[in-house]
């Protein structure tokens, strides 16, 4: 992940991203800063180590064997992005001298059904088509062409590598306890209406279930602590959403494009990125009335008045304060939500105004009919009121008890968003 400036490239991540399939292949880092060498249908970079990293295949074999040399240079590394779009490959086979992947460099291969490693490559191995690592902890790419709509991956495996998933028709994935991470782009694109995460995993990386129309229904982990930028972004048909105790961070634009009009965000979280919540797709455009639940005084209320300057964005959210989890209510039943909408600072001096309007007009009152009582009731001395008196207190009190306190001053200072997951679009090895 890299640092950014924030709202520019996250735009620029989304549109690219709906266009992806039909750009011809991916700009490679070392390319730009080192020489760059073709060799057969491959362009490639030296390492500092002696070997090769391939970076752009210009060929256009259905069935692709990954050579093991160029120009007499081991090949060890596979570019970020090398094969990604290119719907006609139907078979990759990798080298024995091959010994590590860049991102997504199987993205969007529509065709791609199944993967081979060649005898003695000591990092690489194949179960089921399904391209893992040699121990079986990393799932680096299931091929989009395989047959079947439900897929269980295998215990084992703590990470699942950068779109790994992404555009599969499955409609179903079984996922195994004792996973950590799914990366950026991982199931982006895909056909999953319920997502039932194990409670191992501790971080979902940038866009991983990015416009998912079907999702409607997400169970997360309780171990959860970091969802990265736009992890969920576009999810159309998403409405509600249940965050784990224990969560920390939410990054911008997760939760932006949904269907939600409401969340409950828990006291432990202590940083939420612009955009995260109440926004439509454009990040722009705020979803009309929404509402954040959380405990007074915690980063939900904050978010809620936030601002942004650097990505100009200043919210204006309804906050409804929630009991902790260690609350209970005097009957012992377990804490529900109290709706306590925040008042302004301008409803607050109107409220006052109003109130020293009423004592004005009441005393002016009081002021003109004394004055009519004196006349008809002449070299009467005047009697005063004590029920009046007490009258007016208690109205006074009574009106001063309408004015709420006017809300401490809330540190929105935030840190700049330090990091926004990879396009695959845009990808570098």
């Amino acid at each position: 992940m890299k640092n950014i400036k924030p709202i520019f490239l996250l735009l620029t991540a989304a549109i690219s991203m709906t266009v992806v399939c039909s750009l011809t292949g991916f700009a490679e880092e070392e390319s730009s800063t080192a020489e760059t060498f073709t060799s057969g249908d491959y362009e490639y970079i030296l390492n500092d180590d002696g070997s090769a990293t391939l970076t752009k295949y210009l060929g256009s074999d259905a069935e692709i064997v990954v050579p093991d040399q160029v120009d007499d240079y081991d090949v060890t590394v596979l570019g970020g992005g090398i094969f990604a779009n290119k719907d006609y490959i139907t078979s990759i086979a990798l080298p024995e001298t091959l010994t590590e992947l860049k991102d997504s460099c199987f993205y969007c291969c529509s065709s791609l059904e199944t993967f081979t490693v060649a005898d003695g490559n000591s990092q690489f191995q194949v179960k089921d088509d399904v391209l893992f690592s040699a121990d079986g902890t990393y799932l680096y790419c299931y091929p989009l062409a395989k047959k079947g709509d439900s897929y269980t991956i295998p215990d084992g495996v703590v990470e699942i590598w950068s779109s790994a998933f992404a555009k599969a028709s499955l409609t179903d994935i079984q996922f195994p306890d004792g996973l950590l991470y799914i990366d950026d782009w991982t199931f982006s694109y895909t056909q999953l209406s319920e997502l039932h995460l194990p409670d191992s995993v501790t971080e979902i990386g940038g866009y991983a279930f990015a416009y998912c129309n079907n999702l409607t229904e997400i169970d997360f982990p309780a171990d959860l602590e970091i969802i990265d930028a736009a992890a969920f972004c576009s999810n159309e048909n998403l409405t509600a959403i249940h965050l784990p105790d224990g969560l920390q961070t939410i990054q911008m634009a997760a939760f932006a494009g949904t269907g939600m009009k409401d969340v409950t965000i828990p006291a432990s979280v202590t940083y939420i990125g612009f955009c995260a919540f109440g926004y439509e797709a454009d990040m722009e455009t705020t979803v009309p009335n929404f509402t954040v639940y959380g405990e007074v005084g915690s980063q939900a209320e904050i978010y809620c008045t936030d601002t942004d300057e650097e990505n100009s964005y200043e919210n204006h959210f309804n906050f409804a304060s929630v009991l902790s989890s260690d609350d209970e209510s005097s009957d012992g039943e377990s804490p529900v939500k109290i709706e306590t909408k925040k008042t302004t600072s301008t409803g607050k001096w109107f409220l006052i105004g109003a109130g020293v309007l009423v004592l004005l007009i009441g005393g002016l009152v009081l002021i003109l009919s004394g004055r009519k009582k004196d006349a008809s009731d002449a070299g009467k001395k005047p009697r005063k009121s004590h029920k009046t008196d007490k009258e007016a207190k208690a109205k006074l009190h009574a009106e001063e008890a309408e004015i709420e306190e006017e809300p401490a001053e809330l540190d929105a200072t935030k840190s700049d968003v330090a990091e926004d997951p990879t396009d695959p679009a845009d990808n570098e090895s």
